[in-house]
């Protein structure tokens, strides 16, 4: 369990890195223009980032994570909100196209 939280925290750290480095860059006055691709590369970061831990907290907690009561109802509803938010934000692809130009 450990070696899985230690992943996430990994990733997590790594989008919230990237986050702030395009910030720091709007901040100083770079246009969101020139920064299309690097805020498009971060929301797919970012999303495979929430997917990895999602589904890395359900196989920890289990069979809890899939129940909606009790200890684990977060991580059910923040997998279940996972897979919605996938489909709802833009295909992967659609952005990785975008990257590509």
């Amino acid at each position: 369990i450990r070696h899985k939280l230690v992943n996430m925290m990994m990733r997590i750290n790594k989008a919230q890195n990237l986050m702030e480095q395009i910030c720091y860059q709007m901040d100083n006055g770079i246009s969101s223009k020139r920064l299309g691709a690097q805020m498009a590369m971060i929301k797919i970061e970012a999303s495979k980032c929430m997917e990895y831990c999602a589904r890395e907290a359900s196989q920890i907690f289990g069979g809890r994570s899939y129940l909606r009561g009790g200890t684990a109802s977060r991580v059910e509803r923040i997998y279940r909100e996972v897979c919605v938010m996938g489909i709802a934000e833009g295909a992967t692809e659609v952005l990785t196209d975008f990257i590509s130009r």
